[in-house]
């Protein structure tokens, strides 16, 4: 049975291409659940056939026979006019261009209207003859990009609630790091109409950080924020606060955050996303591939992608090899062996049955993976960061499950930065959205809901530069420790645990804002052992160190018998700091200063 403290929450992944939902189970943990069909990444699509609708995965095979009917692409067209938005459209449902609201027309069929009851009479009683039965009428259907919206949003809910056996009470829902205050209101609206209660439309990469805990309370660790220094060591900050990437990479496009965490605020330091850059570029590699393939056993020419003016037999057999080519990616992402790839009756008649195994497939995809990175270094350059400064990349997105793009990734970063996808990076939006949806539900009942939203979308007073100290004397421009990281939300606090050099009486610290800088080491290559080899470059290391910056002030104490030093630093709201030095047993004869 159902822990009944437990809330019915529902998260709900919406993306351009696929969506996903994900429910607290009984046990309190966040769960990615299937639809009815069994699918966990269900397509955003709905197609229209004579009297059905199809929604979901269920739509996708009708891009083959009945793409003008088929709507797909609607999440980005919430908020916009038809003139801000893009109206190619090869394969599915155009826009129409009499609406200024984005809208989709379909072909359907209506239902005859059903005959008036007349009672109890039999109808041979009266001699009259039997009407002939009337058939479906052809139609026209009119939805705007919103009315898509909810229609599909509904399919969600239905799901979450048939898993559940219960509505759902509680939902967040993501959107793109990118929409605006418009677009969310607009998607708000949308999943309202659908019948959802949403507490919050949660930007996406926010989504992955607490999908992935980051910065969670919770995960610190128990002893404090400083290991136990050596006698006469500094000690060393242990890495709680620290800069990460959210790289998302969708079928679409692709979106890269980087943050700054610190005592479990978020803080964004920079922010980028390429439209032209997402799984799409995968399926066009593969779909070249297989129609040369096809074209070197058939003899039959198929160039795909297709252009708008391609023959509509082209566009078929892309429309078929499209569907082929996501299962072989799937494939490709969960096995080292060859993934298949079969479509009967491709064109013409002919059937094409072939594989591509992981190898060829990452020498295919080695110009994405190039594009990716390149992306995620520029991106991280703007935010006046080098990769060597990020400590962790958080993937997400079902097209960075691909083995040879996680390796690539990790080549750019420091040896010690992970590129996580430990939660499967197609779902972890999904169970973010649900572990924040948690979260807000378990808030005090008296808050009103938009103080909630107010205190969860407020931007955080932040450090500008990162905070350390410096031992006096010592001749050095490389800070001791680093107690804040550039970014921390204000008001912070931090205790550090000093050594004590025997014999001491007194014990003083500096305290200083930093600069970091990346000091790059060259090491020379091994000379080439034949004269035709070519030679190598030399490898760089490359190394963070927190440099002096503006000095903030000295603060001493006495230690005289005392093992070891405690330190409290403060910084409040506007930049005052505050910081506390004590022997250690001796709290309340501690020397304060205020800066």
């Amino acid at each position: 049975m159902r822990n009944r403290s437990i809330p019915h929450i529902l998260g709900i992944n919406f993306g351009q291409s696929f969506a996903s939902i994900a429910v607290i189970d009984k046990e309190g943990h966040p769960e990615c659940i299937a639809n009815e069909e069994g699918e966990r990444q269900i397509a955003c699509a709905i197609s229209y056939s004579g009297e059905q609708v199809y929604i979901g995965n269920g739509a996708k095979p009708f891009l083959v026979k009945n793409g003008k009917n088929t709507i797909m692409g609607f999440r980005n067209l919430l908020g916009h006019t038809y003139d801000e938005v893009d109206h190619t459209a090869i394969l599915t449902a155009p826009l129409l261009s009499s609406s200024t609201t984005p809208s989709y027309e379909v072909d359907i069929l209506v239902p005859p209207p059903k005959a008036p009851e007349k009672g109890n009479r039999s109808a041979a009683a009266s001699g009259a003859a039997t009407p002939a039965v009337q058939e479906p009428t052809a139609g026209k259907k009119t939805l705007t990009a919103p009315e898509v919206t909810t229609l599909f949003l509904s399919t969600l809910f239905t799901s979450a609630s048939d898993y559940l056996g219960v509505k759902p009470t509680h939902c967040v829902i993501s959107a793109p790091t990118w929409f605006g205050p418009e677009q969310q209101a607009e998607l708000r609206k949308a999943a309202e109409a659908a019948g959802i209660h949403v507490l919050q439309v949660l930007d996406e990469a926010a989504a992955v950080l607490v999908g992935y805990r980051v910065g969670m309370p919770e995960e610190r660790k128990e002893r404090g924020l400083l290991g136990q220094p050596e006698e006469g060591d500094a000690g060393e900050v242990e890495k709680t606060d620290k800069k990460v990437v959210v790289l998302d990479m969708g079928e679409t496009s692709l979106s890269v955050s980087v943050v700054a965490v610190s005592n479990g605020e978020y803080t964004v330091l920079g922010k980028g996303r390429d439209d032209k850059l997402g799984g799409r570029e995968f399926d066009n590699l593969l779909l070249k591939h297989f129609a040369k393939e096809f074209t070197k056993k058939t003899k039959t020419a198929l160039d795909v992608p297709c252009s708008e003016s391609a023959p509509a037999g082209d566009k078929r057999a892309e429309a078929k090899l499209r569907l082929a080519v996501e299962h072989t990616k799937r494939s490709l992402s969960a096995s080292s062996g060859a993934a298949t790839c079969a479509v009967e009756s491709l064109k013409d008649g002919l059937d094409l049955s072939t594989s591509v195994n992981r190898l060829r497939f990452d020498s295919l995809a080695a110009p994405v993976f190039r594009q990716v990175g390149e992306r995620l270094r520029q991106i991280v350059k703007d935010a006046g960061l080098d990769l060597a400064q990020i400590d962790e990349v958080l993937l997400a997105g079902a097209s960075t499950l691909f083995p040879g793009l996680q390796s690539n990734l990790a080549l750019l970063l420091a040896p010690t930065a992970p590129v996580t996808a430990a939660i499967d990076p197609s779902q972890v939006i999904a169970i973010g959205c649900a572990l924040q949806a948690l979260h807000l539900s378990k808030l005090d009942k008296d808050l009103q809901l938009s103080d909630v939203l107010a205190l969860a979308d407020r931007d955080a007073e932040t450090l500008s530069a990162p905070i350390g100290i410096a031992i006096p004397g010592e001749k050095s421009e490389v800070l001791a420790a680093k107690l804040f990281e550039q970014g921390s939300a204000l008001p912070s606090r931090r205790r550090v645990a000093l050594g004590v050099v025997g014999g001491a009486e007194k014990v003083g610290v500096e305290l200083w804002e930093g600069k970091e800088e990346v000091k790059i080491t060259r090491v020379p290559a091994p000379p080439a052992e034949d004269d035709e080899d070519e030679e190598e470059e030399d490898e760089e290391i490359k190394e963070v160190v927190l440099n002096k910056g503006k000095f903030l002030g000295y603060v001493e104490t006495e230690v005289k018998g005392a093992k070891g030093v405690q330190m409290e630093v403060i910084v409040q709201k506007g930049g005052k700091v505050e910081v506390r030095l004590w022997a250690e047993g001796k709290e309340e004869d501690a020397t304060t200063l205020t800066m």
